[in-house]
């Protein structure tokens, strides 16, 4: 019986340490697709980058814990939210940055949903 338990409580413990060890890394390249021609639309380089999106704005924060993350435009900071897909889909919302739909999907560079868009 001790064995069962003790086979229990480790296997809960790697579960818990491999989800923990896997941190939620923006970094890279993310491009808009569309008829199989990829745009630039955001550079993610640690807590900084640079977002494309009418223009070219700087990237003040990341939050990867709270999957945010913050440029500024017009002397105005906007929160963007976002979910990033083990395939590389990362889908945002820019909030009140701009009118009409702010729901977009980029793809990181060179991930499995690059790859598969571009077809």
């Amino acid at each position: 019986m001790k064995k069962v338990i003790s086979l229990m409580i480790l296997g809960i413990s790697l579960i818990f340490l491999a989800s923990c060890s896997k941190p939620n890394n923006l970094d890279g390249k993310y491009y808009n697709v569309y008829d199989g021609n990829a745009k630039l639309i955001l550079e993610i380089d640690g807590d900084g980058g640079k977002f494309y999106k009418e223009g070219t704005h700087a990237i003040t924060d990341v939050d990867t814990k709270n999957k945010t993350f913050t440029f500024s435009s017009n002397g105005s900071e906007y929160i963007v939210t976002y979910t990033l897909s083990e395939d590389g889909t990362l889908k945002y919302d820019t909030g009140s940055f701009m009118t009409g739909s702010n729901k977009f999907v980029v793809y990181k560079e060179n991930s499995e949903a690059y790859k598969e868009a571009m077809k």
